[in-house]
Order: structure tokens, then sequence, then C-alpha cells
């Protein structure tokens, strides 16, 4: 069964990247751009890959370069927007190279519209002895003739090699994952990771002692849309996840939202995190 779907996705690859493709054009406005990230030694985190795109595209292909002594790659995968896409596929054979691939088995019916928003999700693992910093994922084609980061027009005949732009995976030390004020009142709220985030995401939280605490998330209009955690925590610390669902079930919006913890003495911590779908 493989076999008929390796044939297909080699010849819409070949249609949508291949050399029938009847121009090259470098714009000057469609955009491919990093979605700034961060963690700890330790921890996954989430790049997101946001398209600004004028015309419609029937698929994409993303080769970028990563320090492979401070990441693992995990996967690669669409994301709403670019879900029409239903042919696609990853390759991390390479060390510190990673390549990404999509099209779609009609592109002209269900191309990805004009338009802005994350169209790939790239998870790495950071590595447990990551020194802390800034760190980048690079487009970089293999060599200097081949357009390995490429977008294809619906039709087919068009490749067009858009503005790059690069934002930081910032690794933090593990000691600053709580400040110490924090600490010193009792309780803690880290950094949730990933941030940005498609889908779910860790909020870790410290008590001296054992408590009764509320974690909730909270939209720019001061709503409580989620409630992750309400009960007694233990001493120590507490890990809970997110999946980006309010109190009702549904998947809640994309934007910025904060998330609170509050003691049962009313004291509380407030941090921001962005969804984005």
């Amino acid at each position: 069964m493989p076999r008929p779907l390796t044939v297909v996705l080699i010849v819409t690859f070949v249609f949508l990247f291949g050399p029938s493709l009847g121009a090259q054009v470098y714009s000057d406005v469609d955009t491919l751009s990093t979605i700034e990230a961060g963690g700890f030694p330790g921890d996954t985190v989430t790049v997101l890959f946001d398209l600004l795109n004028t015309f419609a595209v029937g698929g994409f292909q993303i080769r970028v370069t990563y320090d492979s002594a401070a990441f693992t790659p995990i996967a690669m995968s669409l994301t709403t927007r670019s879900e029409s896409l239903d042919v696609f596929g990853s390759y991390f054979g390479d060390p510190g190279v990673a390549t990404f691939y999509a099209t779609s088995l009609r592109p002209l019916d269900n191309p990805i519209l004009p338009g802005s928003g994350p169209v790939a999700a790239f998870e790495l693992g950071i590595l447990a002895n990551a020194v802390p910093g800034a760190y980048y994922l690079r487009f970089e084609d293999s060599d200097s003739i081949s357009h390995e980061n490429a977008l294809s027009n619906a039709m087919g005949d068009s490749l067009v090699i858009p503005i790059f732009v690069e934002r930081p995976i910032s690794i933090s030390p593990l000691e600053s994952a709580y400040d110490e004020p924090a600490l010193s009142r009792g309780f803690a709220l880290a950094h949730n990771y990933p941030n940005p985030f498609n889908g779910e995401t860790k909020i870790s939280f410290v008590l001296k002692a054992p408590s009764r605490v509320e974690l909730a998330v909270i939209d720019l209009l001061g709503r409580v849309v989620a409630t992750p955690f309400d009960g007694e925590a233990p001493a120590g610390e507490s890990l809970v996840t997110w999946d980006g669902r309010g109190s009702g079930g549904k998947d809640v919006t994309s934007g910025i939202y904060f998330y609170r913890l509050t003691n049962s003495g009313g004291n509380s911590v407030t941090r921001k995190m962005t969804l984005l779908k």
C-alpha cells in the first residue's frame, strides 16, 4: 500500500516544485517567518512558521538549519491554516538540518488562501546540556542554485521565493524558571512552554507548603476562559497541561491570554502566553 502513495507524492511534488515551473519570482511582499519561542533545558519547544501570502499557495517547502548541540528534532506538522494540503512529509536525516514539504493533490481546489498565519509547526527537544542563549532556525538552501525554501502558486507554474524572517528561540537557565521574590512569598509561577503554542502548553508552579490554589486562564477582557487547576496542590513543583479549550470544552480563539495562580490567602501571580492556530 505505501508504494502508490509514494508515486502520487513524487508526481505532485514535481508538478509543484520541479523543473517544469515556468517562472521563479523573488517576492518583496510575501513573507515566511519563524515565530519567537523559548524554553528551558530538557523542555520541548514548538516553533511556528508564519506565512504572509498575497496569492493562493498550492504547496511549499521549508529547509532550515539548527544548532544540533542545543536541539533535537521531534516532528513537523501542518496547522489549521494549511490542513487542506493533503500530502506532506519531513526529513531529519542530516544533523542540524530539517526539511518539510507540503502540497495538495488538488491545488486549484484547496490551496492556502491569501492571508497570514502559521502554516507549519516544528517541535524540537531542548537538550538537557544546552547552553542558555538565543538560537535561530536559519532558512538555508543546500547550495546556491537550489530553492529549497519556496512557495508554489496553485497553478503550479510559478515558484515564489518569499522574504525570510528569523526570530529567536530563547533557552533560559533552569534557575530562572521561578523568580525569587515570588518564591519568598511561598509560591511561584513559571513561564509556560512552549510559548507561543499551538494545541497545548505546560504550566508549572512551586509551593513551599501544601495549599489550595487556582490556576486560571484569562482573556484580554479580564474574563476567565478556563481553569486548568483548582484544588489542593502538594509542596514542591506541580505541572499542569492546558489544551487550549475553554471551560465549556470548546477551543478558544487564537490570541494573547494571561494565566494566573492564586493561593488560599488571595495572593496571585500572573504571566502572559500566546495561542496560535
